[in-house]
């Protein structure tokens, strides 16, 4: 029986559930959609289509929802024995879970003719984090909707409920904005890439795009259906040169910024001591907080050199002006007012874990990535400080699996240094994929899978053994074939040493692509 992520509870019992035209369906009215998602499955899949009845008693298969007190939100039961198949849950999420587990159960997307069968069971499964993501970045390279619905879909099959859509960078800016059209004339568009791919090079080909507000509302209303929430990220004060490629006079220098062809950290920022900036970037936060309704909003405020500001007769004065002691804490104070503003709006505001000061406001959620801050991290959770965590060395997708093996991010252990009563200050695990050299879906395929199995377990908090994990993946590829995802098929194999070090230093000397083409 493959589910991954892994329950928590499984029992295996004599016998077996014959899934065929006689199992009828019941299921109350709250959980319908989920149920729904279900047959559909079961009939695009095996042709086999399962017929609903109004009365529980009617039923083969049957879905309920009795409002259980002592049901966790995201918890089911799946209860199959005695030609019965039964699930109870306390929402619709947790049906959405359940029917996960069932099409894994019954082997649903590895059809290959016949009747469906599974073992008889009882399996009682619930999550450990309610936020568990995956981040995307589509501002390097930019991912239409059909490609951003097959990760969404990717993460619904692991019950992952949360991506985090990095849409502004140094880059490029991927989102419709009406009030500042320049945005998606200008930031949306770079006039050459730096490629690894044999030698490091710089093309000259323009290169860009953005989703429209009409593209976002499909997304969002996608993802919904799939009980995923999509957050968006306007990173800042800095990886913010697509926009003032557009809009300069926001900036400190003022004028000659284009649209950055290179990766790497630029000293570009806004400008701290504008107060035109202000405003200007309340604007596309209203626009972007209309477009997607989540409860958060991800403010950025990672990497951020301070040349520019230190130089700029504006940001002293602003300095002066609130009787600040540096330059971080000018970054802290700029931070603070966006998501100030974005928590008069109801969001719950994250940032990247580099950009926190003590005086960070003490609502805004860390996003732990830098793990030269661990210590600080861990010291801010204990102290109470909500967080969502995503190591560098365990959870960056966009790097070889020679550098950060799959054994390494199934083993993450996020809540390890955290005291026990601190524990539920640790809102989830994401993993995060950049895209710098990830310019296909193939190469994003390739860096996802099989490391989304391994981010979901790790996210759901079962009990981990890689021995057993190794054998659910290799299920998992079938699935993948069929669906014909591109994946890495040697990410569970043992390599050496030498060989790992030797692939790493390929890929940042010359071919970011060197474990794609040995694939």
């Amino acid at each position: 029986m493959f589910i991954t992520p892994k329950p928590l509870e499984t029992e295996l019992l004599t016998g077996q559930f014959v899934l065929d035209e006689n199992c009828t369906v019941f299921c109350t009215d709250n959980l319908l959609k989920s149920v729904e998602f279900f047959v559909d499955c079961i009939r695009k899949n095996t042709g086999i289509t399962l017929n609903f009845v109004d009365k529980l008693d009617d039923a083969v298969i049957y879905f309920t929802a009795p409002g259980t007190d002592d049901m966790a939100e995201d918890e089911y039961i799946i209860a199959c024995a005695d030609g019965k198949l039964g699930v109870t849950v306390a929402t619709e999420a947790g049906c959405f879970y359940a029917v996960q587990s069932l099409i894994s159960m019954f082997d649903i997307n590895n059809y290959e003719g016949g009747v469906p069968t599974c073992r008889h069971c009882f399996i009682k499964d619930r999550p450990k984090y309610g936020y568990r993501a995956l981040h995307l970045d589509i501002a390097r390279h930019f991912f239409g909707t059909e490609t951003i619905k097959q990760i969404i879909d990717l993460m619904a099959s692991f019950k992952l409920n949360v991506l985090h859509l990095h849409l502004s960078d140094d880059q490029g800016f991927r989102v419709q904005i009406d009030r500042y059209p320049l945005i998606n004339s200008i930031s949306s568009y770079r006039n050459g890439t730096e490629l690894r791919d044999g030698t490091i090079h710089t093309d000259s080909e323009r290169y860009g795009g953005y989703l429209t507000k009409a593209e976002v509302a499909e997304l969002v209303n996608y993802a919904g259906e799939r009980h995923i929430d999509i957050v968006p990220e306007l990173d800042l004060p800095g990886h913010i040169v697509a926009l003032l490629a557009a809009y300069p006079q926001y900036s400190c220098v003022g004028e000659g910024i284009e649209v950055r062809k290179k990766w790497g950290i630029s000293k570009d920022l806004l400008c701290a001591g504008n107060d035109d900036v202000y405003p200007f970037i309340c604007n596309i936060l209203d626009e972007l907080t209309e477009m997607f309704p989540s409860a958060y909003f991800h403010l950025g405020g990672d990497e951020t050199p301070k040349d520019r500001w230190c130089n700029c007769k504006k940001c002293r004065a602003k300095l002066n002006e609130l009787h600040l002691d540096s330059f971080a804490e000018l970054q802290t104070y700029m931070f603070n007012y966006f998501a100030e503003y974005l928590r008069g709006k109801g969001k719950t505001v994250l940032g990247w874990n580099d950009g926190f000061t003590a005086n960070t406001h003490p609502d805004t959620v860390c996003h732990y990535w830098m793990q030269k801050t661990e210590r600080q991290t861990i010291k801010a959770i204990n102290n109470g400080r909500k967080a969502v965590m995503s190591p560098f060395f365990r959870m960056y997708f966009d790097y070889p699996y020679a550098m950060t093996p799959l054994k390494k991010t199934y083993g993450y252990k996020p809540d390890k240094g955290v005291k026990k009563h601190a524990e539920g200050n640790i809102l989830g695990v994401e993993g995060t994929v950049w895209t710098e050299h990830i310019k296909n879906t193939d190469k994003l395929f390739f860096n996802l899978l099989p490391r989304l199995a391994a981010l979901s377990e790790c996210a759901w908090g079962t009990n981990r053994h890689y021995g057993d994990f190794k054998n659910r993946v290799k299920s998992l590829e079938k699935v993948w074939d069929g669906q014909s995802l591109n994946y890495n098929a040697r990410a569970t194999a043992n390599q050496s040493v030498f060989r790992r070090l030797k692939t790493v230093s390929l890929f940042f000397k010359k071919d970011a692509d060197v474990e794609l083409k040995n694939n």
